[in-house]
């Protein structure tokens, strides 16, 4: 191919002259500084240093450029505003596509999605656990129900131990789970003795043996009445003469089952307390007598009716959700709620704490409510740090930081729990806080000045996702078919409106099945 020429050329002749004169003037320069350097052979006229022993290319050589050390950008440090200003399109981390959308990550502008099974494996997080902060109508509540029900849909599955205001029942029944309705005059009865679903091996990874199992069984069974009785009499502990009692009355019940044929039950107990009365030695006898009519009281009392007897339902592991609907319990006595809680948050989580059942979420509704209760709150505190275990991620839903603080005095046991509740939780999500709540809550999360000032006019429905030390800025979208199903406030407008007159957020009109990775509804950990 022929070389490319120029046809025409057009010749500025004042150019040229300029262009000659210049090249003068330097050619003047050189020769003025290699006299100035003749006379002066040992300094460097320009730079005032002694003069170099090579010129100003370097002194030519082998392998010139070349060494054993590697030269490394230090980069460079600016302001966050003037970084903001010369850089204004670079975007925040993210997490990837791993698991279900939550919505949108207005800090990058692209889907935040998230799976803590996937987060743990990777080494985002450490521990499975979740706690969930917002003040009433900020949409707290319909992103857990929201991300719960999206990670259904990706083969997890869902549990909810106690819904105090019946809020997750449409939710579970649209999840084609099954919801336990519990309360005074219902039919529903839960047995808190049953066994619970036997694991095909033990904490050791050996095969679980018969021994094994009936061991098990027995803790877990004198540990729920230790509870039920710690709740019913106000004491902290038992005395020794009432663990020996309480040791007693179950061995007795398991014969008096056994020959009926049939599980244990809470009023075997009391047979069994009441036969002990009259060979055990007087300090026991009495303990058996005061524990009998402790439990009488799941007889004959305001929960009587919902514990005292065989279950009437039984629990589906293989079902994608569960949850226990005690709304029906808001009229009945402090006391018999917290029985009830007690009762109901050990049958199923004697169901869902085995690791051959698969990866579960644990949702804890009314946390205000649950850390306040000796019992919940030890239970909660057990499988935060036996989820891995377990197979489980825990979610616990609370107002405002402070709330944990009502499980006691500070230096206090139950305060110290609930404490190690909020430290073992990787993931913190806090939705609008009110400004009496903001200096705990930067406090307690150590959250910078930036964070502080946006979580007093976070819009509803976004809210700021910590993962130990990442932020994230997340818009919690809802779908058409979602937003009537998540939504609790029952005055909601017809006109798409919530109570404040603000436009919920939706997604467009999607439903969530236009969301869904291809393999949606596969468990992908």
């Amino acid at each position: 191919m022929a070389k490319k020429q120029n046809v025409f050329a057009f010749v500025d002749g004042d150019k040229k002259a300029r262009k000659r004169q210049s090249r003068i003037i330097r050619m003047v320069g050189m020769e003025a500084e290699r006299r100035l350097a003749e006379e002066n052979p040992t300094r460097d006229l320009k730079a005032g240093f002694p003069k170099r022993k090579w010129g100003s290319g370097g002194q030519p050589r082998k392998q010139s450029g070349r060494g054993a050390r590697t030269v490394r950008d230090g980069g460079v440090k600016v302001a966050g505003h003037t970084a903001a200003t010369a850089y204004p399109f670079c975007a925040g981390p993210n997490l990837g596509t791993f698991g279900p959308p939550i919505g949108v990550d207005l800090f990058g502008g692209g889907m935040f999605c998230i799976d803590p099974w996937d987060l743990y494996r990777r080494g985002i997080i450490s521990g499975m656990a979740m706690l969930l902060f917002g003040t009433v109508g900020t949409g707290k509540s319909s992103c857990a129900k929201s991300w719960s029900s999206r990670l259904v849909q990706f083969g997890k599955k869902l549990a909810v131990a106690s819904d105090l205001k019946g809020e997750w029942t449409p939710v579970i029944q649209r999840l084609n789970g099954r919801v336990i309705q519990i309360g005074p005059g219902l039919p529903t009865r839960l047995n808190p003795l049953e066994e619970g679903v036997r694991p095909s091996i033990d904490r050791m990874g050996n095969p679980m043996t018969d021994e094994g199992w009936d061991m098990m069984v027995r803790t877990r069974r004198l540990s729920i009445l230790e509870t039920i009785v710690k709740i019913l009499t106000g004491q902290a502990e038992l005395t020794p003469a009432e663990h020996a009692a309480l040791e007693d009355g179950v061995e007795g019940a398991a014969d008096i089952a056994k020959e009926a044929g049939r599980m244990m039950i809470v009023p075997d107990v009391e047979a069994a307390l009441k036969k002990a009365q009259e060979t055990a030695p007087p300090l026991i006898a009495d303990a058996c007598e005061v524990l009998g009519l402790s439990l009488r009281r799941l007889s004959t009392g305001d929960v009587a009716g919902m514990f005292d007897g065989l279950s009437t339902v039984t629990f589906d592991g293989d079902l994608p959700a569960v949850s226990i609907d005690t709304a029906a319990l808001r009229g009945a006595t402090q006391t018999g709620r917290r029985v009830a809680s007690a009762c109901c948050g050990t049958w199923i989580e004697a169901m869902v704490t085995n690791p051959d059942g698969g990866q579960r979420l644990v949702v804890y509704e009314e946390g205000w409510d649950a850390v306040t209760s000796r019992a919940d709150l030890q239970r909660m505190v057990e499988n935060w740090k036996l989820a891995r275990d377990y197979g489980i991620f825990n979610i616990l839903i609370l107002h405002k930081v402070s709330d944990l603080n009502m499980a006691g005095d500070q230096g206090s046991q139950m305060a110290a729990m609930a404490k190690s509740l909020l430290a073992d939780a990787d993931i913190k999500v806090i939705y609008r806080q009110d400004a009496a709540a903001l200096r705990s809550t930067t406090e307690e999360l150590e959250l910078n000045d930036k964070e502080r000032s946006m979580l007093k006019s976070l819009e509803k429905g976004t809210g700021l996702w910590r993962l130990g030390q990442k932020t994230f800025h997340v818009r919690n979208d809802l779908t058409e078919e979602e937003v009537p199903l998540f939504d609790t406030d029952q005055r909601l407008r017809a006109s798409g409106e919530d109570k404040d007159g603000q436009p919920l957020i939706t997604a467009g009109g999607q439903s969530f099945t236009d969301w869904a990775a291809p393999d949606a509804g596969k468990d992908v950990a």
